[in-house]
């Protein structure tokens, strides 16, 4: 999942208490893996915790072309929200490999 070369900022807001914060932190386990971390070391990760169970869980993401994804994590399991960002990623990274060629 080298999809962080693609993506600048990442926002993940969720209750640790709430059973619909589950796919957020699947989301953000996987981002925070090694090999992640090495694709793009200078992709902000910010993460937001709040003590209401009812807040949504969500997700943001801001691709390098600025383009934002808002995914409501709650409606989502993890992988289907690694899914979405990482159909984008691999629209931009396809965009870059034809523009360099």
């Amino acid at each position: 999942m080298a999809m962080l070369k693609q993506i600048t900022n990442i926002r993940v807001a969720f209750c640790p208490f709430s059973q619909h914060s589950t796919s957020a932190r699947v989301f953000l386990n996987r981002v925070f893996s090694k090999k992640n971390n090495q694709a793009n070391p200078t992709c902000q990760i910010d993460v937001v915790t709040t003590n209401f169970v009812k807040d949504p869980a969500t997700v943001d993401v801001t691709f390098k072309d600025g383009k934002k994804l808002n995914i409501n994590a709650g409606e989502l399991r993890g992988d289907d929200i690694i899914a979405q960002v990482e159909k984008y990623a691999n629209k931009l990274r396809q965009k870059e490999d034809l523009e360099s060629q």
